[in-house]
């Protein structure tokens, strides 16, 4: 007995869809049982106008109507022949349903109880290529047989003796099913205890299979094939168990009609396709091997354990991404002829019209994709690096064929179409940083009254003093321009560390603070404009000292020319 409720959900699925795959066979074995030809569907005059319908009792086809009756057609004839074959074969009434030919002009009768089934003319014989006399004598012997065990099918014993069969099936299905899921369970179990301990498949150092997968991989062909078999089980069983009763014969036929036809078509194209399948299978494996060793050739380029000249080990993620993409374009043009209905009209159209979609909608995309390209093979920058690309300034944290992405100091992700990218200037503040160092720069403007050998001096010890600023090479000073009330002092220092160069700015401007407070030294930025007789100097009180005091504010007399003649 299956005990899990999955268990019981995959039988009751399994039933469910062995409805649908259900093959043609129980139909055959029951034309088989009639021991008639005739019952079978025969070859059909391509050249002639009527169509041959089957006369059904109990869902079988007993006979097939091949020529019409005057104003009736073969599909009227072939129902309302079934008709009377059906109610003659349910009225008990009827005690011996033997079958009998009357001979008319130009006809012959068939009978069965008195009760009129059928009349063969001369048409039908001539549609058969036989004697009418012959073919009525045919037909009657198989409705007969058709009536008789039809009769048989709904005695109360027949039906005990199937309903006994049909629960030995139903007991014969579970233990089947039983028996899969304990194997499979075995089996499944057997995989993680083996392939698990086992090492992955590898090239050099790069793994190409990983041990898990390889388990993940056999284990669901072991449940595929479970549910195979477990399908295969239940059509088994609704072939043989339907067939049992007579109510649910026809039924299951006709369920089995609406959703067999599509199948068995799809089944005959599958196997007609089988062959092209295998070839584009193998193109498949050939370019997924092809693309992991070729991701392993270029890993190898990243971590520098393989060196060329003139190939950065950045361009390798870049690289791989490019003969990726050209590998998997190769492999879709090799396997297009061998798709299912490529060759087709719809499938040219779509084709057809996703092109012009596509050439339509993606003039900004392959801007985009040729300006990605373009900016790999220049190196203006490589992930890490703090740049400024336009107005945002951050540090490069992903770099596509589509667009680059920035994160700014405030942590806000920018994403720049490299389009716009290429279009703009680039700075990059990381790229000649740990080489020949990035030169942090910043000014101040000071009076003309300070002596500017001193500026230099405090300008160079405060750059000296700031962390994050190299000792060597030293800073430097220059004077970028003499202004009419002031001197711009540009103090020039050096750092290995860009990613800090906001902190460092910070720091140095303090420092700068600090050493012209301590010296004495006005900082006359932004202007500063005083009446310096008697005002206090513009350095901070602590800086002042304690004996500092500012001078008085004198105002003098405006004195006349006479009176300066006169004194």
């Amino acid at each position: 007995m299956i005990t899990s409720a999955v268990g019981c959900r995959t039988i009751l699925l399994a039933a469910l869809l062995a409805l649908a795959l259900q093959p043609a066979a129980a139909a055959f074995a029951q034309q088989a049982t009639s021991g008639s030809a005739a019952a079978s569907a025969p070859q059909q005059d391509p050249e002639a106008d009527t169509v041959a319908a089957p006369v059904v009792l109990g869902g079988d086809p007993i006979i097939w109507i091949m020529a019409g009756a005057g104003p009736y057609t073969t599909q009227v004839r072939a129902e309302r022949i079934s008709e009377r074959l059906k109610s003659i074969a349910r009225d008990r009434s009827i005690s011996n349903p033997t079958v009998t030919v009357t001979e008319n002009e130009g006809s012959s009768e068939v009978r069965a109880g008195g009760r009129l089934l059928m009349v063969v003319t001369q048409q039908d014989a001539r549609a058969l290529g036989t004697a009418r006399a012959l073919l009525a004598t045919e037909y009657a012997q198989q409705l007969e047989a058709a009536i008789r065990s039809e009769r048989l099918r709904y005695a109360p014993g027949t039906l005990m003796r199937s309903g006994i069969y049909g629960g030995g099936a139903t007991m014969a299905l579970v233990l089947a099913a039983w028996a899969v899921f304990r194997i499979t369970r075995r089996i499944r179990n057997g995989i993680d205890r083996r392939w698990r301990q086992q090492t992955s498949l590898r090239v050099q150092q790069a793994e190409i299979l990983s041990a898990d997968r390889i388990a993940h991989t056999i284990d669901l062909i072991v449940r595929v094939l479970r549910a195979v078999v477990i399908l295969l089980f239940v059509d088994l069983y609704l072939t043989y168990t339907l067939g049992l009763f007579p109510w649910t014969r026809a039924v299951s036929r006709t369920l089995v009609g609406y959703v067999v036809t599509p199948f068995r078509a799809a089944g005959s194209a599958f196997l007609g396709y089988l062959p092209k399948l295998l070839f584009v299978l193998v193109i498949a494996v050939i370019i997924h091997f092809a693309i992991r060793l070729v991701g392993l050739f270029f890993n190898l380029i990243k971590h520098e354990r393989i060196v060329f000249a003139n190939f950065p080990a950045e361009w390798a993620d870049p690289t791989n991404k490019i003969v990726r993409i050209l590998l998997i374009a190769f492999g879709l043009v090799v396997a297009f002829p061998y798709l299912p209905a490529s060759d087709s009209p719809a499938f040219a159209g779509v084709s057809v019209f996703m092109g012009v979609l596509f050439s339509l909608t993606s003039s900004s995309a392959l801007s985009n994709m040729i300006a990605g390209i373009v900016l790999t093979y220049t190196g203006a920058f490589r992930l890490g690096d703090r740049v400024k690309v336009g107005e945002s300034f951050g540090d490069i944290i992903e770099t596509s064929l589509l667009a680059t992405r920035v994160r700014t100091i405030k942590n806000e992700d920018i994403t720049i179409p490299n389009s716009l990218v290429l279009g703009t200037s680039i700075l990059n503040y990381t790229r000649a940083s740990k080489t020949l160092g990035l030169i942090l720069h910043t000014s101040v403007t000071i009076g003309y009254d300070a002596p500017w050998r001193q500026i230099h001096d405090l300008l160079i010890a405060a750059a000296v003093a700031t962390p994050g600023i190299l000792k060597e090479p030293k800073p430097f000073v220059w004077q970028t321009a003499l202004n009419d009330f002031y001197v711009t002092y540009e103090i020039n220092a050096y750092t290995d560390a860009p990613h800090d160069m906001i902190d460092i700015y910070a720091a140095l401007h303090a420092k700068i603070q600090d050493e012209f407070y301590a010296a004495g030294v006005e900082i006359m930025s932004p202007h500063f404009t005083a009446l310096r007789d008697g005002n206090a100097i513009a350095i901070p009180a602590t800086f002042r000292g304690a004996a500092y005091h500012a001078p008085a504010f004198r105002v003098q007399e405006a004195r006349s020319e006479e009176q300066e003649a006169r004194s």
